[in-house]
């Protein structure tokens, strides 16, 4: 089951770093340690915006070296934090062709979702959590955000936060929120007793993953109040929560 998380969309969120040359060393500090790409992702961009770039040699790049460097798709950035455990550089080195290869099938299944924004959503009939049944068509005149997640995938469980207080906003508004699991209801109760989700929560999901084509994880679907897609992508992103809000929220016609 492939996984797309993201050093791609952390990478679209600096590409223009804004570097005073006289303030920095020239070559990477020989202290700093490389960080892990979940600590990366629970970092605001914003202080990742002006760190200084340097190649895989370790040579401080310039501000219009490091932009070309970092868009002609040929290279992928580390993160450095310094001793004190404060992001403080990014190195770039060459990009692998697996990695080439994982980008460019992001990219189309990114725009395959895409292209399904305004189309019937497809049907699907199941049952929660508690043995309640859940029928997409029968949830027409509301608007029905759907996540697809596993027990896992790191990023969904990072996610989650946001996804509550998303739910907590638009209570009683109308809005469904369903979350199809491709876990056991054995280990979705487990899970439960250490974190909380208030989506409903659907078990057993692997054929409605199917149905739905979903091979990256996260993914988000939203579905308008007449049973069409409104919303549809993959992979955990700084902005999913508030691309997911303003979405529901334009729906509801706020």
């Amino acid at each position: 089951m492939k996984k797309r998380y993201t050093p791609f969309l952390i990478l679209l969120l600096i590409l223009s770093p804004v570097l005073l040359q006289a303030q920095i060393s020239k070559t990477l500090p020989t202290d700093y340690t490389q960080m892990a790409m979940q600590q990366v992702m629970d970092l605001d961009p914003s202080a990742m915006a002006n760190l200084p770039v340097y190649d895989q040699e370790g040579k401080l790049l310039s501000p219009e070296e490091s932009a070309k460097m970092m868009t002609n798709g040929d290279f992928v950035p580390e993160y450095y934090a310094d001793a004190n455990g404060k992001p403080a550089a990014i190195k770039l080195r060459e990009i692998t062709q697996q990695e080439k290869d994982f980008f460019k099938q992001f990219e189309e299944e990114q725009k395959r979702m895409a292209a399904l924004i305004g189309t019937e959503a497809m049907d699907f009939e199941t049952v929660d959590m508690e043995g309640n049944p859940v029928k997409l068509s029968d949830l027409k005149g509301s608007v029905v955000a759907i996540n697809f997640w596993f027990i896992g995938c790191k990023p969904c469980i990072m996610e989650m936060p946001e996804l509550n207080e998303i739910v907590h906003k638009f209570k009683n508004q109308g809005v469904k929120f369903v979350a199809i699991a491709t876990d056991k209801k054995a280990s979705l109760e487990k899970f439960a007793q250490r974190k909380q989700f208030d989506y409903d929560v659907i078990p057993d999901g692997k054929a409605l993953t199917k149905l739905y084509q979903i091979s990256g994880y996260p993914t988000h679907c939203i579905v308008d109040q007449e049973g069409k897609i409104a919303y549809f992508k993959s992979a955990y992103s700084p902005q999913t929560a508030s691309e997911l809000e303003g979405t529901i929220q334009e729906l509801l016609g706020k």
